[in-house]
């Protein structure tokens, strides 16, 4: 009996301090950064997003990569790193990183 008392809580410990494999809302980021065993980790992805070159794209025009005839053109980027995450701008996401410094 002993014994099915402590592996559930040595599970829930174990869960409670590993950082998530995917981390998909920008509340993720935000309750990640309360964790002492997290901070880190997340202040880094969130580095990561911010420095992200992805204001624009590139779009195909006309032709193929088979041809070889392709023409293309950059666009402002419709859905950015950032804009995946949630955050309402680039600025947001170094808002929340220096604040949490």
């Amino acid at each position: 009996m002993f014994r099915i008392l402590i592996l559930p809580f040595l599970f829930i410990v174990f869960c409670a301090f590993t950082y998530p494999e995917y981390v998909a809302t920008k509340q993720d980021y935000l309750n990640l950064l309360q964790m002492p065993n997290c901070k880190k980790q997340a202040l880094n992805e969130l580095q990561r997003i911010y420095a992200a070159k992805d204001e624009s794209a590139t779009r195909v025009i006309s032709g193929s990569e088979e041809t070889k005839d392709m023409k293309t053109e950059r666009i402002p980027n419709p859905n950015p790193l950032w804009k995946q995450k949630g955050f309402s701008s680039r600025d947001e996401v170094l808002k929340i990183i220096e604040q949490s410094k």
